[in-house]
């Protein structure tokens, strides 16, 4: 046997394992490489679309308190008595008393004026009455402002229609449902009695009641001791 052959084709061999070794070690590395990058840019993807989520979130919040924004730019009040057109009316948020009066057509020639402070600041749901010449004004600096949640140091006299009389109403002050508690009175005859106060003024004593178109002394009669003024 000829072990000189032998050893050199050994080392041979050994060379070329080694190569072998060396390659699919490299290529292995090669792999793992591209693994990593894969990986990294999945991570990528994956930060993005949560920055991306996160901002359309702030984007929505944004949008909800511009729309809370814009519903509190406003204000509406109901305001009656002396004016040309009672009724409900939206404002600009910091509008005072006299832009109400003017939305409502002016006051009319029979308004207690100097009773009334035209600079008061409005809030939502203030229900407002410019009293007529005649009526009782407590507080002349803040009459107009009726007394509600929002006005508690309300001090016009014509705020409630049943003032200091029990269960009296105030033909002065009262509106429609109101008169319509009365016995014998209808909307109808509420809308007559509420006419003629707009027209002649407030009523001096309960029995001008008697002067409204439908009711006599017989309607008054059933229904004084329910009357003040």
């Amino acid at each position: 046997m000829n072990f000189g052959k032998i050893k050199e084709f050994v080392f041979e061999k050994k060379v070329y394992l080694i190569g072998a070794i060396i390659l699919v070690v490299g290529f292995y590395g090669l792999k793992k490489g591209d693994h990593q990058e894969n990986a990294a840019a999945v991570q990528d993807q994956v930060m993005q679309s949560s920055t991306s989520s996160s901002g359309a979130t702030t984007n929505t919040n944004a949008v909800t308190s511009s729309s809370s924004t814009t519903v509190s730019k406003t204000v509406t009040c109901d305001i009656s008595g002396a004016v040309k057109h009672q009724g409900v009316y939206t404002l600009k948020n910091g509008a005072r008393l006299q832009e109400l009066i003017e939305a409502a057509g002016g006051t009319t020639a029979r308004a207690q004026l100097k009773a009334i402070n035209r600079a008061t600041l409005l809030k939502d749901q203030d229900k407002i009455h410019i009293p007529y010449k005649g009526e009782k004004v407590e507080n002349v600096a803040t009459a107009g402002l009726a007394d509600n949640s929002q006005n508690s140091g309300s001090t016009s006299s014509s705020s409630p229609s049943n003032q200091g009389d029990g269960t009296k109403i105030n033909l002065n002050t009262a509106n429609v449902a109101e008169l319509q508690k009365l016995t014998g009175i209808g909307q109808k005859k509420a809308e007559q009695i509420i006419a003629y106060r707009e027209q002649n003024g407030s009523f001096k004593k309960i029995e001008d009641l008697m002067q409204v178109s439908g009711i006599g002394e017989k309607t008054f009669a059933s229904l004084k001791d329910q009357l003040a003024v």
